[in-house]
């Protein structure tokens, strides 16, 4: 028996980076990878989905959205499991769900089968029973069992030795496992698609089989595009071909497709040609979402600027250094500013 675990879809999310267009293009390839998720269960004949929690991003998304989602599930025939989610606390569309999507309501319930139970409750940290039979026991919950006394937490604890063999969990975004005791195990599928630069990496579903008493499970990557985050250092690049290049450098193994975010490092002079809009411009063509994020720090030998004849930006930075009010880094930004604005450059803080 094959079964499929997902969670954290977020359908209807609104990425405000993005273009108009591009936005539509996002939410559209969501719904098409969501009926290719749904086709995957079908043709590997799956006995049933588990969904984790959070299927839309708000509690109030449109009815359009919630009627194309629920047709996918009517049309597959596959018996689908969900438990809430923090995004969605009360579930407004039980009269619109199909007879072969179960919710779970706040008291734990439990749907058996020849072979397997599926167990899950809305409120968690409820002592289960003990399940003592031959059957698969697979639990869904929502929650955060790393910050248990969190609003979202859940206390592990209180599922050990219960004779759970698979604990479905939604709420952290990025697949993890581990042990609910020395028989069972915990799986986060993570989300299907990432939304946003605090999402980053891989991301799929777990695809779980059972035979007899044996279950395994791995992760499949599922998504089309997926946000990156890459850190690249500038000390020592003066030029601006030294600060593309080494940018590139860093871009090679992502794809055109994805969302990326470069972030720059280190320190920089005032000889450092440094022009954030332009790379944009040169770099930002090659892939679906691009964008610098300066994080690079301004930096000033006071002592050489000391030595140098009478000028006015010798004095300007000779009365930062001196002043005691100020923080190294409010010192250094002041300077940068202060700089740009002597040499005629737009300001890039």
């Amino acid at each position: 028996m094959k079964f499929l675990q997902t969670g954290d879809i977020h359908l209807g999310t609104q990425n405000s980076k993005l273009s108009a267009q591009k936005a539509r293009q996002m939410r559209d390839e969501q719904l098409s990878r969501m009926q290719d998720f749904f086709d995957y269960a079908v043709q590997n004949d799956c006995e049933a989905i588990f969904i984790t929690g959070d299927l839309f991003h708000t509690k109030n998304p449109s009815l359009k959205l919630v009627k194309v989602f629920f047709d996918m599930v009517e049309k597959s025939g596959i018996k689908t499991f969900y438990v809430r989610g923090n995004h969605d606390e009360e579930f407004y569309y039980k009269d619109m769900t199909p007879d072969n999507f179960i919710l779970f309501g706040n008291d734990l319930q439990t749907y058996s089968f020849d072979e397997y139970t599926v167990s899950g409750a809305g409120t968690k940290n409820k002592k289960p029973p003990i399940y003592a039979d031959d059957r698969i026991h697979f639990m869904l919950l929502h929650g955060d069992i790393f910050n248990p006394k969190s609003n979202d937490g859940i206390d592990l604890g209180i599922y050990q030795n219960r004779g759970i063999d698979y604990l479905a969990l939604g709420h952290i975004h990025s697949f993890m496992e581990g042990k609910i005791d020395d028989y069972g195990k915990y799986v986060y599928s993570g989300s299907l698609f990432g939304n946003g630069f605090d999402e980053c990496g891989e991301k799929g579903f777990v695809e779980i089989e059972v035979e007899g008493k044996n279950l395994s499970y791995s992760f499949k990557k599922f998504a089309t595009r997926q946000f990156e985050i890459v850190e690249v250092d500038i000390t020592d690049a003066v030029k601006h071909a030294q600060i593309k290049q080494r940018i590139n450098a860093s871009l090679t193994k992502i794809s055109s497709r994805d969302l990326v975010r470069v972030v720059l490092r280190g320190y920089f002079t005032e000889e450092t040609e440094k022009y954030i809009s332009l790379l944009q411009q040169e770099i930002g063509g090659n892939f679906f979402y691009f964008e610098i994020k300066d994080e690079s720090k301004f930096k000033i030998d006071f002592e050489l600027i000391k030595k140098e004849s009478l000028s006015f930006k010798a004095e300007f930075l000779k009365l930062i250094e001196e002043d005691e009010s100020l923080s190294d880094e409010e010192k250094s930004l002041i300077a940068q500013c202060g700089i740009e604005a002597l040499r005629g450059d737009e300001i890039s803080l």
